[in-house]
């Protein structure tokens, strides 16, 4: 079935909710024309890279999702070897309904974290018939039956699997997210422990299941410090989408550092960080010239379609596996990180087998290959623990003031 036909299926299906499902790429056909198709059902022990993008809303872009689903099959295509041991690519594509408001449920999330007395006061601001949807959204159900559920259950999901073969399945599983898509992996983290307490696996052996499921979370909008997954988060110190943001990212926002490349431990979430993504004004670099653009050529530029101008990242739509001509030497280092990271994940999922369970090895070794890399990786830790040194000793009222004010600034988007 055409994928577009399937999208209008769910829609009456769900008269109005929430829901997803999973795509993949193929050939090309008068049901596919843009080589995109619902993906058929993944196996447990199948090998499987999940795209969660940033994306979504009252109307799907399939452009969008074909797009980050394109890149990274491409560069799993061009990375791994799946002669032996085959990997699948697919995209999560979700559909928010006319009930979940994304905004609120990721407000919610922080507050959850770091404000939990204020997350009730969340649930006074929104209609009584968004509560549901927006706080236990369907949509993240349906892709934590499809892609994670099977992996941890047996009997049709009613019965607890032994903790080595729920280790190897969850092991064969990678996740790449972007923004909104790694606020949806937490969301899956916690249906996860619900449905772990229910069969009953120990707390000990939850941890141990959960530490295997790598996610490599391009510029996340969720408290990513909170997941015992192997969350991973790769992003530009300049990057002010998130409302809420560490005192870290704060102080980096209220006063930029050239300082390349870093890495932050656990304690603001394990984080690979470059000071911008884009090159201009700084690493020696002139600042960027200023340009009025009339309107017909900025929605030429939004839209990619203005074939003269060479392709740009800003600071929130970066991502990994090509360069970009305006990127700054950090963000290349940055994306060499990133990319290492999801290669030596796949091809550790490629080697579990069975009664042959392997962990996923620390950031150290999935970052770097090379003498060389890990040289880099050590700096890029040095660089963190100095940032880390700086803002402790930084007055915190400042910070809260200028968060507060960054805060309160308008923000026109476009649906």
């Amino acid at each position: 079935m055409n994928i577009t036909n399937h999208i209008e299926d769910c829609r009456k299906q769900r008269n109005g909710l929430s829901f997803a499902f999973l795509a993949e790429r193929c050939p090309t056909s008068d049901d596919a024309p843009h080589r995109i198709r619902t993906a058929f059902p993944i196996l447990p022990e199948e090998n499987c890279v999940l795209v969660l993008p940033g994306t979504g809303g009252r109307k799907i872009n399939l452009r969008d999702y074909n797009g980050m689903l394109k890149q990274t099959d491409n560069f799993v295509k061009n990375n791994i070897d799946s002669a032996s041991s085959p990997v699948r690519v697919c995209v999560a594509i979700c559909d928010f309904g006319k009930q979940h408001l994304d905004k609120i449920a990721r407000k919610s999330a922080y507050f959850e974290a770091w404000y939990p007395q204020y997350v009730e006061s969340l649930k006074h601001d929104i209609p009584q018939a968004c509560l549901q949807e927006t706080f236990n959204p369907l949509y993240i159900k349906d892709i934590f039956e499809t892609a994670i559920l099977p992996r941890i259950t047996s009997q049709d999901g009613n019965g607890r699997l032994p903790l080595n073969q729920a280790q190897q399945n969850i092991r064969r599983l990678n996740i790449v997210a972007h923004c909104h898509g790694a606020y949806v992996a937490t969301q899956l983290e916690k249906l996860m422990d619900e449905k772990m307490n229910e069969l009953g696996y120990l707390p000990e052996e939850q941890q141990k299941i959960k530490s295997q499921l790598l996610v490599l979370a391009y510029n996340p909008d969720c408290p990513k410090h909170i997941s015992k997954f192997r969350f991973i988060s790769v992003e530009s110190s300049q990057d002010q989408h998130n409302e809420y943001q560490t005192y870290l990212r704060e102080w980096l926002l209220m006063k930029p550092k050239d300082f390349g490349v870093c890495f932050i431990p656990k304690c603001f979430g394990q984080t690979l960080m470059c000071a911008k993504i884009d090159k201009f004004g700084i690493e020696g670099n002139p600042p960027r010239e200023i340009k009025l653009l009339s309107p017909q050529e900025w929605f030429m530029q939004m839209n990619d379609i203005n074939t003269g101008k060479e392709k740009e990242l800003g600071e929130h739509n970066f991502l990994g596996f090509e360069p970009i001509g305006n990127m700054s030497k950090g963000a290349l280092k940055l994306q060499k990180f990133a990319n290492n990271i999801l290669k030596n994940a796949i091809k550790n999922s490629q080697q579990q087998s069975e009664g042959n369970f392997i962990p996923l090895p620390n950031i150290q070794h999935l970052t770097a290959n090379t003498l060389r890399e890990r040289l880099e990786f050590a700096q890029a830790a040095i660089t963190g623990h100095k940032l880390l040194l700086q803002v402790q000793h930084t007055d915190k009222s400042k910070i809260d003031t200028y968060a507060n004010n960054r805060r309160s600034i308008p923000v026109i988007e476009l649906d």
